[in-house]
């Protein structure tokens, strides 16, 4: 079943719709447990930078911590990609067998594909950002 050419319109079209479902699913997993996650690292750093933390623990923890958040999400983000990857790949198949005008869309345009993918590929970039700005203003702060 993997050779799309064996399979009628029908399967086709159903292979492919769960397919692109399955990698929706993926990213939104992803983008959970990183959200999840990046919670936990936030708030050890407010407990961290706490003026009662002794001075040497706070030091390695203020630069340890954003360092693992920014990994975590850099991950999330590589994640994320490698399922816009698998999708354009079942999109360039189901394109390749010629779309099958009688069944509803199974995706949308290019455009509003992008459009769908920007909250994807933002949510990691900008916990990223966050965390370089916490360690930079926490750096310069102490």
């Amino acid at each position: 079943m993997t050779n799309a050419e064996e399979l009628s319109q029908k399967d086709f079209y159903e292979y492919t719709v769960r397919q692109i479902e399955r990698e929706q699913g993926l990213i939104n997993t992803r983008l959970s447990w990183m959200l999840t996650f990046q919670g936990f690292l936030f708030a050890s750093i407010a407990l961290v930078v706490n003026k009662d933390t002794e001075p040497s623990v706070r030091l390695v923890f203020r630069n340890v911590i954003p360092a693992i958040g920014i990994a975590v999400a850099l991950l999330a983000l590589v994640g994320v990609h490698a399922a816009a990857l698998s999708s354009n790949g079942i999109k360039a198949k189901w394109n390749q067998r010629g779309g099958f005008q009688q069944y509803p869309p199974t995706f949308g345009s290019p455009t509003i594909s992008l459009l769908g993918r920007v909250t994807s590929y933002g949510i990691p970039t900008s916990v990223v950002l966050a965390w370089l700005l916490l360690f930079f203003g926490l750096v310069t702060a102490t």
